[in-house]
């Protein structure tokens, strides 16, 4: 489905040279069929291969696109230049979703309330139900010889470290996975899908609100901001924010990486043969397979990357295109475990880098340690291939796999 299929084509501005002008669709870029493609970081790179570093699309309203890694950077390093208000291409096709579109001096207070949900203990807890969750589905996979990844893997371990980081039962589960996966921004029950999340949400807050413990969304009804008490709207959207935030980047991530790896069997041995490299493995995950693609606003006429913006021009970042970037990196579509310093801005970075970051690599170093480690050797089941499609995230749609049972 493609979620601009009804925004009608923008007129060029005045400012925008017709040299820069491309007809890009950020939901079916060149290279997608039918919506979906085996390889999205591949087609991310040839798009940067073959585009300038900044140009103008007519597509979702029309907004620039970036794709390297200074540019990206300054995105999210420079907000005295870009604003965080509208993130989501076009704008308005997500409502505001609290912290992550607000700028500073309304951004701080509640970015460290979020950060409360992130405390080293809680951490500490989600990881050890992280892993024994890991643990049993991989000696329940083991034996079968194949799985889908997705539903079966991938979905599951991500989403039950949320639970119990929000005080949620794990029989929440199926449900999460599910009604992430129609969260999607162009799955086809979209809209009613982010309907169905708020009333899940402000039903999760009515109970707390009703018999608080000592979990997050509790901590939450009688937080305070900024002097005052929290709006429910305010509440709805933080709660949103974190639930809906632990429900793809490490289900993508994890399952981009295993599709490499499944076609590389060199590579997963090598991982598999160097357990001392886990955290290597770790950042070379997070740099070569970004999930998110994330704009910001101009604030003030400027000159940037060779072109005039005007304030309130929307700058599109194609995320994952910041670590796979040969300017920066070496090789950039290889896994090399030896890479010392991979850069990327796939966590965000400056005032809006991702609170869930360090949950995120505990969660990718358990795929690691238990998927990569104790797995047979996998390969993508015979008669399937892997589908992939992009938006504002770049997501898994499908991968099965296969091995040969001890």
């Amino acid at each position: 489905m493609d979620i601009s299929a009804n925004v009608p084509l923008a007129q060029r501005p005045d400012h925008v040279p017709a040299s820069l002008v491309r007809d890009f669709n950020l939901y079916s870029p060149p290279g997608m069929i039918n919506g979906e493609t085996d390889d999205i970081h591949a087609l991310w790179k040839q798009i940067q291969d073959t585009h300038p570093d900044i140009f103008w699309t007519p597509r979702n309203g029309g907004h620039w696109v970036v794709t390297r890694y200074a540019e990206i950077a300054d995105l999210t390093m420079k907000p005295e230049l870009f604003s965080s208000t509208e993130p989501f291409v076009p704008i308005g096709i997500i409502p505001h979703v609290g912290p992550s579109q607000l700028d500073a001096p309304e951004h701080p207070p509640f970015r460290k309330l979020v950060a409360q949900a992130f405390t080293l203990e809680n951490l500490e807890k989600a990881e050890i139900r992280a892993r024994k969750a890991a643990i049993t589905i991989i000696e329940e996979l083991k034996p079968r010889g194949r799985c889908d990844f997705m539903h079966e893997f991938a979905g599951v371990m991500p989403i039950v470290t949320f639970l119990n980081l929000l005080g949620m039962p794990e029989s929440e589960q199926p449900y999460l996975h599910n009604l992430a996966e129609r969260m999607t921004p162009g799955h086809p029950e979209m809209v009613a899908a982010h309907a169905e999340a708020t009333a899940y949400i402000e039903a999760l807050i009515e109970d707390r609100i009703e018999n608080p413990s000592n979990d997050f969304v509790s901590l939450l009804v009688r937080a305070q901001v900024m002097d005052r008490d929290l709006t429910e709207i305010e509440r709805l959207n933080i709660v949103r924010l974190v639930v809906t935030g632990g429900l793809d980047t490490v289900i993508n991530m994890s399952s981009f990486a295993t599709t490499y790896f499944a076609r590389n069997p060199e590579k997963q041995r090598e991982v598999k043969d160097n357990p001392d490299l886990c955290d290597r493995v770790v950042e070379e995950i997070t740099r070569r397979f970004g999930t998110s693609n994330l704009a910001r606003v101009a604030r003030k006429d400027m000159d940037f990357a060779g072109a005039k913006l005007q304030r309130g021009d929307q700058v599109l970042g194609i995320f994952p295109l910041s670590g796979l970037d040969e300017r920066v990196h070496e090789d950039p579509m290889g896994f090399n475990l030896h890479r010392t310093r991979g850069r990327h801005m796939n966590f965000g970075s400056g005032p809006h880098l991702c609170l869930g970051m360090r949950l995120a690599k505990r969660e990718l170093k358990i795929f690691v340690e238990e998927w990569m480690g104790k797995m047979p050797e996998f390969r993508i089941a015979e008669g399937t291939a892997p589908s992939m499609s992009t938006g504002i995230i770049n997501y898994m749609r499908d991968l099965h796999l296969e091995w040969d049972p001890a």
